[in-house]
């Protein structure tokens, strides 16, 4: 289940930025291209991300490190790692910024429905809830100080709900190409998918019992800080826009 919800959300994510692309009248050879760059080195970054956070118990267990099916792929990793293969793909086309802007759309689309992977595998949950809305967590997924609570908030569906808004609200950003009576640039949509899903995995990382820290700072959370403040900073200084 969780190889079909990533699969589902990268087949629908795909086909809507192939309509994005016939519209924006890019080459369609290059989008797919671009994909298949993307994907591939998307996934790579996204378990390399994984490995290194887990990497005492890749260690002792190496075989596992390319069993992408039982879970363990690092959005962040996913998402540097697919910007690499945007780049590699579509840098000599003099439209590398117009096919990011294209892919920033859909991305959160894609994340949307493959987080749901995150709920058959009973990861990516918080602190124990009674809210109703609360997951079920088995007895052996629990993190030790958390034994004997059973039901835990659902940081993969928050995050899902999140991510389909981001996709609504981009989709109709690129198609008008203006934001608050203001024109858009090329690169713009790109800076505001960045800026709006690091915002919300900065708040969601804090909820997680278990983060990856560095420094006593969950490590998801200080990178949506960092690509927060380079977003905004290449928005203002005008870098990510085509003359």
């Amino acid at each position: 289940m969780y190889g079909i919800c990533l699969f589902l959300g990268i087949f629908l994510a795909t086909l809507i930025g192939e309509k994005l692309c016939k519209k924006s009248k890019l080459d369609l050879q290059v989008y797919w291209k671009a994909v298949f760059y993307a994907l591939l080195f998307g996934l790579l970054g996204a378990r390399v991300y994984h490995v290194i956070h887990r990497v005492d118990y890749f260690t002792q267990h190496p075989l596992e490190v390319i069993t992408v099916w039982h879970g363990g792929l690092g959005i962040w990793g996913g998402i540097l790692g697919g910007l690499l293969g945007i780049y590699l793909s579509t840098r000599k086309t003099g439209k590398l910024i117009e096919y990011a802007d294209v892919f920033a759309v859909v991305a959160p689309l894609a994340q949307a429905i493959g987080r749901w992977g995150n709920y058959f595998n009973k990861e990516l949950f918080g602190f124990p809830t009674k809210l109703p809305w609360g997951i079920y967590i088995p007895p052996e997924l629990r993190p030790a100080v958390f034994k004997y609570y059973d039901h835990f908030h659902p940081l993969f569906l928050y995050e899902s709900l999140f991510c389909l808004l981001l996709f609504v609200f981009l989709y109709r950003v690129y198609g008008r190409q203006k934001l608050l009576g203001k024109k858009l640039l090329d690169g713009n949509t790109a800076m505001l998918y960045l800026i709006g899903y690091s915002f919300v995995r900065f708040f969601l990382e804090f909820l997680r019992p278990d983060p990856w820290k560095i420094l006593g700072i969950p490590t998801a959370s200080l990178i949506s800080f960092l690509v927060i403040l380079v977003a905004f900073l290449l928005i203002k200084l005008k870098t990510v826009y085509r003359a």
